[in-house]
């Protein structure tokens, strides 16, 4: 109809409608389909390029585990601390064939002295390791790090070796380059794929799409660009029709990206954080000869900075712990993941708690940032004596129901938090053991600051004192029993109010 309406029209209004105004529709027709295609081109390299870049950082790790492995099994067949010994050993490790993206090697001592490198340094700077995460290193017990070591970057994979720990070093430098050329790879491939289906599509565009080609033109002008540009066609006709579609179709494409984008970051992080959490819990509680022992642990987010665990240090001993970290999130839990390491490590046929906790502050603090410090209550348990030793860094003062007396005690042996002070010596000096011995009926309660300082609506504080009344009332309960009565009374003091931090509690009572 529009071709006849053409045609019934005189000449001179015909001439009117200048050509010089308009665009060849096969040229916007083609911009278009480039468009789309360039816009997918981009979003579909920075994926791959993503997870390219994940499988490098994984394949690398994975490289740097296995090889570290290798090099302290081979030391550990017979460790010595004679440096000349240790470090010929370490040269002829490192010449070996396949160890040519090894920098350098060095090996650490008992007491944390230097033994020796493979490229035989006296001596040499580091600046402090950034930790990186990975699950394959933390089922291998090998730690990774990056830092400067004398001036050039390395990713330091630790692992501990008889009585000292030997580091390997790969060149960071080579790293971010295999990173920079696999970027500059999917990038070319992107730009070709895009520029051939632009090419395809404007000389399809031509042969099938002849009529439309002023508005293609037009549309090329302003439509090279990214997802923010919007076309200026104001025509009243189909034209507009396509054109508004267009900009709407470019507007829904951004919008999908971002949201999909922002999605993804969202589930990988709470995936990652549920792992860390999940594996901070004991999966069982051990049976304490002699005792009746309950728990409970709730996060006042998806991840929490709580943590509590039970250890069987031997036969007749059992170690039990609550912890709080400073913040909340993926870095609390992975400050709480290396606290369950190095707490478990040091557990291990240590029944002084005072000497397991030295231990982990030892190796917790160097890796720990500024301002972040985790308090700790732990106390190992003698089945046969029914006696408990127990040491308080920094957390909150344990309750003690002493049935002989019908009185609750605070239990406050002096101690620092851990990662508070960096000097060992501090901490040591700081940290006394108090001594407990139980009774039929008494009844020891550990907690977190998320009940005391659970608000009711109007901001109060639930307090000590209210938890201390509730645990001299319900003390003829059982553990299980004590620790219900303190929560519903903790949930009718909040009355619904949205819990501000993690609940955490320990009862340990005597039968």
């Amino acid at each position: 109809m529009d071709q006849g309406d053409n045609v019934a029209r005189p000449r001179h209004r015909a001439t009117h409608a200048s050509p010089a105004f308009r665009v060849p529709i096969a040229l916007k027709f083609a911009v278009f389909i480039a468009f789309l295609v360039v816009g997918f081109m981009a979003w579909q390299t920075h994926t791959a390029t993503n997870e390219a870049q994940r499988r490098l950082d994984s394949e690398i790790n994975k490289s740097g585990v296995e090889v570290t492995s290798a090099i302290a099994l081979v030391l550990a067949e017979s460790w010595t601390e004679n440096r000349p010994e240790v470090e010929k050993r370490l040269k002829q490790i490192r010449e070996t064939p396949g160890l040519g993206q090894v920098l350098d090697i060095i090996a650490y001592g008992s007491s944390n002295q230097l033994l020796g490198t493979a490229t035989g340094k006296d001596g040499f700077g580091r600046t402090r390791g950034t930790p990186v995460a990975n699950s394959l290193a933390r089922d291998a017990a090998t730690e990774i790090n990056e830092f400067a070591y004398d001036g050039e970057p390395v990713r330091a994979f630790s692992k501990l070796v008889g009585a000292g720990r030997v580091e390997v070093y790969l060149s960071a430098a080579n790293i971010e380059r295999s990173r920079s050329e696999l970027r500059a790879a999917m990038t070319q491939v992107s730009l070709t794929a895009s520029l051939v289906a632009a090419i395809a599509a404007y000389f399809l565009a031509r042969v099938l799409t002849s009529p439309i080609r002023t508005l293609m033109r037009d549309m090329r002008q302003i439509g090279l660009g990214n997802l923010d540009h919007q076309s200026r066609v104001r025509t009243k006709d189909e034209l507009g029709d396509l054109a508004h579609a267009f900009n709407m179709m470019s507007t829904g494409l951004r919008s999908a990206q971002e949201l999909r984008l922002e999605q993804k970051a969202r589930e990988q992080e709470l995936s990652l954080a549920t792992r860390i959490q999940a594996s901070l819990l004991p999966s069982d509680i051990p049976d304490i000869l002699g005792f009746d022992v309950a728990h409970h642990y709730a996060p006042a987010r998806e991840i929490g900075g709580d943590y509590f665990d039970f250890l069987r240090i031997d036969e007749e001993r059992v170690g039990v712990a609550i912890a709080d970290v400073s913040g909340k999130g993926v870095p609390a839990a992975l400050i709480m993941t290396m606290t369950r390491s190095l707490l478990r490590m040091a557990a291990r046929a240590e029944v002084s708690p005072a000497r397991t906790l030295e231990k982990v502050h030892r190796f917790l603090t160097p890796d720990m940032s500024p301002g972040m410090f985790v308090t700790m209550v732990y106390l190992v348990i003698d089945e046969a004596t029914r006696e408990a030793r127990l040491v308080r860094a920094g957390h909150n003062a344990p309750l003690y129901f002493t049935k002989g007396l019908s009185k609750v005690l605070e239990l406050n042996p002096r101690g620092l938090g851990l990662g508070i002070h960096r000097e060992g010596a501090r901490f040591t000096s700081a940290l006394s053991v108090q001594k407990i011995s139980f009774h039929p009926g008494d009844v020891l309660l550990t907690y977190t600051d998320g009940i005391v300082e659970g608000k009711d609506k109007h901001g109060r504080d639930y307090t000590e004192t209210r938890l201390k009344e509730v645990l001299a009332a319900k003390a003829c309960l059982s553990a299980e029993g004590i620790a219900q009565a303190i929560l519903q009374d903790l949930q009718r003091h909040s009355r619904g109010a949205e819990p501000s931090d993690d609940i955490t509690l320990i009862v340990i009572k005597a039968r």
